[in-house]
């Protein structure tokens, strides 16, 4: 790492950080109206973003909303990740022992589901997305329910990824790393460890398999089905909801996924992928919808000539 790469790490994490020890004695709700502020600061002025988000809402939902909805949408969406970025922000100070009060702010519902997946001490697989606040999901469910692994992409900036691996320690989260975690992961799920999997994230052709996400042909990592049918666990989605503009969540346990004699990986893959597509259609504005998603199988919507005409096209 270059010299100036070092210092400019460092200048970017003093910065979050600062924000963070801010955060320590701002009002929540005035905290968080900043950080929607924030959204809407960012939908204005990061012009690339947000066509990417339209681009892809224009894709995904094709002529089934007008532009004016779309636009709606992705303007929420961006308030959502500014309010989230905030909520993050505070997650450095936590502790298991001493934020009661976060806990109550996210409440489980469906908690049946996971229970009779657990049933026996038997370890679950974790289906969830880019969607929702997931950190302040995982440390409310590590705290209540147990340990969890989480494999994840490291943060560019070295300093800040430390931060995220510690305060997520306390509470229980296994951070491991996509490029060489997966191993580890299986080790910790064999020892009881639950683990979770975000399904959603683009597959180049080598590592996915053909499916579907919102009719749309999508290249889908296949690990979830794998390891359901490898280990016989059963696959249970779970995706964290804000209510309204507040700072409670939901954490919502659905029925869980079973692999069965006549399911393929493909069969699963495009079952699960359903899922996470039903979830989105219900709360639109929650999803990660800035990354280029199918760029594996439609690349020509992020080409900048494209962006006006995509959902015209290319189904």
């Amino acid at each position: 790492m270059s010299v100036d790469r070092q210092i400019a790490d460092q200048v970017v994490a003093k910065a979050v950080l600062g924000l963070c020890a801010i955060s320590r004695v701002v009002p929540g709700g005035l905290w968080r109206f900043f950080g929607r502020s924030l959204g809407c600061l960012a939908y204005r002025a990061d012009a690339y973003h947000r066509r990417m988000t339209l681009a892809n809402l224009k894709f995904a939902f094709g002529h089934s909303l007008p532009d004016k909805a779309l636009e709606r949408i992705a303007r929420n969406n961006f308030q959502q990740w500014g309010m989230i970025g905030t909520e993050w922000a505070r997650a450095r100070y936590f502790h298991p022992e001493t934020d009661a009060a976060f806990l109550d702010k996210v409440r489980f519902e469906g908690l049946e589901h996971l229970e009779a997946a657990r049933a026996g001490g038997r370890p679950v697989l974790l289906l969830s997305a880019h969607f929702g606040n997931w950190e302040y999901a995982h440390l409310a469910y590590a705290r209540r329910i147990g340990p969890l692994t989480f494999i994840v992409r490291r943060i560019d900036n070295p300093l800040l990824e430390k931060e995220r691996v510690a305060y997520n320690s306390r509470f229980g989260v296994n951070i491991l790393y996509k490029e060489t975690g997966l191993r580890q992961a299986i080790k910790q799920l064999r020892s009881g460890c639950d683990l979770v999997i975000f399904a959603d994230q683009k597959a180049n052709l080598k590592e996915g398999v053909p499916s579907r996400f919102f009719g749309r042909p999508t290249t889908t990592l296949p690990i979830l089905a794998a390891l359901a049918r490898k280990y016989g666990l059963d696959v249970v989605p779970m995706f964290a909801l804000r209510r309204g503009w507040t700072g409670s969540h939901r954490l919502v346990f659905l029925p869980p996924l079973q692999w069965s004699p006549d399911d393929t990986v493909e069969s699963f893959t495009l079952r699960q992928n359903l899922v996470i597509e039903k979830m989105i259609r219900r709360r639109p504005d929650h999803w990660l919808w800035m990354h280029r998603k199918w760029r594996t199988d439609h690349p020509w919507i992020y080409k900048a000539e494209n962006w006006r005409r995509v959902g015209s096209s290319g189904s």
